[in-house]
């Protein structure tokens, strides 16, 4: 027993000793390769990708575009007709503008080992970059220089995920799997005729006869944009959302304060009643659609109580689905959503419902005076600057709150948090609150530019 550990150890270690001179974190430092190589992860119904996969795809891109490969691989599972990580990050990346024929897909990517050696015997690769989290880099750069292919990593950790603790683990008998793989030079499971890299990509893909409508429908995000906003704007009425037709809504400067309407500040605590429900309702943290979810439970909510309904799981898990779904189609994308494509998209043109405003340059003093008023608040926030004990540490960047009341005595918001399933009636310091407003640009965790704060305030 003690000398299977100490094997199993030093295995990990030898791993690790090298491959980490050949594993690079800053984009500047990486060497250039003929290709990316996209190790597959898991996908879901709706052709979304977990959260691991789209950081993977993500970087891939992000190689592509800065010249550090010439052709990208994605390598992943596809042996079901109703399982397909390939064709899932190939229509992502075609509408990303990646020209078609430097897409190549490895429909038998099973695992780490095989994609490696089908790269080098199928694809013909000499040289390649693989994007993927740290904790699998060692193993897959380890295979690769093995396999004779000149062989870098490039981390594509770029978010928080669900389950990382049990991946390390496993990583650890991986590994002693990769070395008795390498070293009994193992066959992959399929093999198969050449497809080489230097040809064009749609060779390998298995549906060529629509790669020609993809192309035109994808070659630029701004078309995507407003061909697909364009006729959702004709049968829902929404306006487009770019930063130059915000001027649409007002900011506080132009809120005109008439005295004979202010309310009083009488200290009189105020709840609304809001149903609660998480993010994630029945824990599902790893569907990105959950993982990014805080601004669809928050119309949720905000809706329910609007309607007087209440929430069960069912009807939440459903929902964040079908709104995911129609953002996708409208703005291009579900996981970050500035207030005012909530407000336009989720609001009034998934829910309908128009009896709400956006409010910018607002403080404490705003929330406080919406709520005695009757109405409800919504409110985008660095989720990391409320400190919430609940939330898997650090927090997430952007995250939305629904605040519905608020106590005098305490000086504490009272708010249904969606980050946690302990976010029910969750009380924050006003101060605290205050500090984390922030609201965030829509797209896939773009960087805040700049610092604007804003809140949905929603009327019955």
């Amino acid at each position: 027993m003690i000398a299977t550990i100490f094997a199993i150890l030093a295995i990990n270690f030898y791993i690790g000793q090298n491959s980490d001179s050949y594993i690079f974190q800053n984009i500047n430092d990486l060497p250039e390769t003929e290709v990316v190589l996209v190790l597959g992860a898991k996908v879901y119904d709706q052709g979304v990708m977990s959260g691991m996969f789209q950081d993977r795809v993500e970087t891939a891109f992000d190689l592509y575009q800065n010249g550090k490969a010439k052709k990208i691989l994605i390598s992943g599972d596809h042996g079901k007709k109703d399982y397909d990580e390939v064709n899932t990050a190939k229509d992502y990346l075609l509408k990303k503008g990646v020209e078609s024929e430097n897409i190549f897909l490895d429909h038998a990517g099973f695992d780490t080992y095989d994609s490696l050696y089908r790269a080098k015997e199928i694809f013909e690769i000499s040289s390649v970059t693989i994007s993927t989290q740290n904790f699998h880099l060692p193993r897959a750069v380890y295979i690769g220089k093995r396999l004779g292919i000149e062989t870098y990593g490039f981390s594509a950790d770029r978010n928080l995920y669900a389950n990382i603790g049990y991946n390390k683990v496993r990583e650890i008998f991986s590994k002693v799997k990769a070395f008795l793989n390498v070293n009994f030079h193992t066959k992959p499971k399929f093999l198969g005729e050449k497809i080489p890299i230097s040809g064009d990509g749609k060779n390998s893909w298995d549906i060529q006869d629509d790669y020609e409508i993809l192309e035109d429908e994808n070659q630029n995000d701004d078309i995507i944009f407003k061909d697909s906003l364009g006729e959702l704007q004709k049968e829902n009425n929404i306006p487009v959302s770019k930063d130059e037709n915000e001027n649409l809504l007002l900011d506080n400067e132009d809120i005109k304060d008439d005295p004979n309407d202010r309310e009083t500040t009488e200290e009189k605590n105020v709840l609304l009643d809001v149903p609660f429900s998480s993010q994630a309702p029945y824990g599902n943290w790893d569907d990105p659609r959950k993982q990014d979810g805080c601004e669809e439970v928050a119309a949720i909510m905000a809706m329910a109580w609007v309607d007087g309904k209440k929430l069960d799981s069912k009807y939440v898990d459903s929902e964040i689905d079908k709104i995911s779904t129609y953002e996708v189609e409208a703005i291009g994308t579900f996981h970050d959503a500035s207030a005012f494509d909530v407000s336009e998209v989720i609001f009034r043109g998934y829910f309908k419902y128009d009896n709400i405003e956006v409010r910018y340059d607002v403080d404490k003093e705003d929330i406080k005076k919406e709520l005695l008023r009757g109405n409800l608040i919504l409110v985008p926030t660095h989720g990391q600057l409320l400190y919430n004990p609940n939330y898997t540490s650090p927090g997430p960047v952007t995250h939305y709150l629904v605040v519905m009341g608020y106590d005098f005595s305490t000086s504490e918001f009272i708010t249904n948090d969606p980050g946690t399933r302990n976010g029910e009636k969750y009380r924050y310091d006003e101060d605290i609150l205050e500090n984390a407003l922030l609201d965030y640009p829509t797209g896939f965790h773009k960087k805040i530019e700049k610092i604007r704060i804003a809140m949905i305030v929603v009327k019955k």
